[in-house]
């Protein structure tokens, strides 16, 4: 003890830093609501979408290497469905290809099932953005699948950037 205070050793100082700057970063992301594309005429769209942004540039959603960004789509389905939906999430380019890593159980966590038809629903999915993702910009297209019948409850494709 020097004058009734603990000596502080530098791990601790430097673990103090770290947890101090991974909260200043934390807290620049905000939720912003985005601008989204129906993925066919025949699937239906939510009617709002939201995600955690680093910002929003140009109706593009700027999202950091390892960090999880909430995405929250509401929805009305103009279907009753079954208790088992599918989360489908891929990039879109010349073709889809599925992301890796992502949680496919939607009523497991992200959605309360059975929907019933007409009743204003909320799925809320937990996107992990993996540190070995490239930056760069990715149109993403986002799927509800009903298991039963194989219908798109709804699907959307968003534009974000890996940073």
């Amino acid at each position: 003890m020097v004058y009734g205070f603990k000596m502080i050793t530098s791990g601790t100082l430097l673990t103090l830093l770290l947890v101090s700057l991974a909260s200043v970063t934390r807290a620049s992301v905000k939720t912003e609501t985005l601008p989204f594309w129906e993925c066919s005429s025949d699937v239906p769209v939510p009617t709002s979408v939201t995600l955690e942004c680093e910002s929003l540039v140009n109706g593009i959603c700027l999202l950091r290497k390892g960090q999880t960004h909430q995405l929250k789509a509401e929805f009305t389905p103009g279907v009753s469905t079954s208790t088992k939906l599918q989360s489908y999430v891929a990039w879109k380019r010349w073709v889809e290809m599925p992301i890796p890593g992502q949680d496919s159980g939607a009523c497991d966590n992200f959605v309360k099932c059975p929907l019933t038809h007409g009743t204003r629903s909320i799925f809320k999915y937990p996107l992990e953005i993996q540190n070995f993702w490239m930056r760069r910009r990715y149109p993403m297209v986002w799927r509800l699948t009903d298991d039963a019948t194989h219908r798109d409850v709804f699907c959307f494709i968003i534009r974000i950037q890996i940073i």
